[in-house]
């Protein structure tokens, strides 16, 4: 039950595929109404990405998968963005192809040095 932490919920999503097991979010409905559909948008770009994610309404669910490179979109949302890094960063296959994310810039809201700081890591 993420409800008190709701901005992690992309997050959580994008590190739940790589994960061992099943991941369950729920209590989260009302991201709905953030700077995007936040729960839809975050399902759709993540299955283009080859991640099993699937909204069910008040929350998600992400299986384990074997992401691929893909171009995703943010939405305007600054936590997709930032989320949907994370996914590129846990590629190991190098057949995969990158991650592109579209409209990088939206993470100047929270994060402006978000990119330099993951050129870094």
């Amino acid at each position: 039950d993420m409800v008190d932490m709701s901005d992690l919920v992309p997050t959580i999503a994008a590190v739940a595929a790589f994960a061992a097991e099943p991941v369950r979010v729920r209590g989260v409905g009302f991201i709905r109404a953030k700077e995007s559909d936040r729960l839809g948008a975050l399902c759709r770009e993540l299955r283009r990405a080859g991640i099993d994610a699937v909204d069910d309404g008040d929350g998600l669910t992400v299986r384990p998968s074997r992401p691929h490179g893909a171009v995703l979109a943010t939405h305007h949302d600054h936590r997709l963005a930032m989320s949907f890094a994370l996914v590129g960063l846990g590629l190991t296959d190098e057949n995969a192809g990158p991650v592109e994310v579209t409209d990088p810039g939206v993470v100047a809201k929270s994060w402006p040095g978000f990119w330099a700081m993951l050129e870094k890591l």
